[in-house]
């Protein structure tokens, strides 16, 4: 009996205790990254949401593709990369042995992930347990926004394993394709029926996105070279070359042909919305207050005073010297 016991123990500590540190850390991340990137000096949402996206994906892509695949201390993980003539080789043998956990990771954290999105259980629990110690009315309740900067890093987490294990383990395209239509499904509602926009993004996190299509496309191709290299198979090694270098072309053009449009309003834009504050009836009382809203002390007029015998008054009186 203490025999089974020790072993159901040790089952639940070396198996389901890791899951639940990462989960853990998974979701304590996306807060500390907003709350560091506010303090950076933004000051605008979007800025700072961006900037904790891009945060929260590089902790999501490191902690758990890299420090999965390179299981071991971070001073191993940092030496493999001080080293990048051994990364495609080290690649080849650490990625295709990690299938099987990354199918089920994608099974129990993207889809429950997804559910739990439409239910929104967490919310729902602590909205009860707040109620007793708020005296707000109905009529206050403060309508949820979307939360780019952790539901964006997650759904490029899972493009980021469909695109590096679809030729090592095509088993897992199955049930990314399954969460992803759920993720349309359920974001789909969530964006018409629950949440309302905080501010308009004007696609400024389609960078992000693409910048990490980029990245999950070059470690594909640094995966494929060192696997066809373990195989001996020169001709396929020697074929993969060019991509990487044809890839990262691709996206200098797009960064040269379409970022501008991301920094910077087109003039089509800019017109449109004038003509749009042209028929607005409001625009002219937020004219008259814009004027008075703010007066550089510089610029605002010099009263004098218009009593002449100030000008040879001393400026301490005789009381006041005695």
């Amino acid at each position: 009996m203490s025999l089974s016991c020790r072993t159901f123990v040790s089952e639940v500590i070396t198996g389901y205790l890791p899951s639940l540190i990462l989960q853990l850390f998974l979701k304590i991340a996306p807060p500390i990254m907003l709350c560091l990137s506010s303090i950076q000096g933004y000051i605008s949402h979007s800025d700072i949401d961006k900037s904790a996206c891009n945060k929260v994906l590089c902790f999501n892509i490191w902690n758990i593709f890299f420090a999965t695949v390179f299981s071991g201390s971070v001073l191993y993980q940092i030496n493999i990369f001080l080293d990048p003539k051994t990364i495609p080789a080290r690649l080849a043998v650490a990625v295709p042995a990690q299938a099987s956990f990354f199918i089920a990771y994608v099974v129990t954290s993207g889809w429950t992930s997804t559910s739990s999105e439409l239910f929104r259980i967490i919310p729902f629990i602590c909205s009860i347990i707040r109620r007793p110690f708020t005296k707000s009315k109905d009529d206050d309740f403060e309508v949820p926004s979307v939360k780019y900067h952790s539901d964006i890093p997650r759904i490029l987490l899972f493009g980021l394993l469909g695109i590096t294990y679809f030729f090592l383990a095509p088993l897992i395209l199955p049930f990314l394709l399954i969460y992803l239509c759920l993720a349309y499904i359920i974001y789909r509602n969530q964006f018409m029926n629950v949440y309302e926009p905080k501010y308009e993004t004007a696609g400024k996190f389609w960078p992000i996105v693409h910048n990490s299509m980029i990245f999950s496309l070059v470690l594909m191709h640094c995966i494929a070279v060192g696997i066809f290299t373990l195989k001996k198979l020169s001709l396929a090694s020697t074929l993969i070359f060019p991509l990487p270098v044809l890839t990262l072309l691709f996206n200098e053009y797009c960064r040269k042909r379409f970022r501008p449009n991301f920094i910077a309003y087109s003039a089509e834009v800019l017109i449109k919305k004038d003509r749009g504050d042209e028929n607005d009836a409001t625009m002219g009382g937020f004219f008259d207050k814009l004027i008075t809203a703010y007066q550089d002390p510089a610029l605002l007029p010099v009263h004098y005073s218009s009593n002449v015998d100030s000008l040879n008054s001393p400026l301490i009186s005789s009381s006041e010297r005695a």
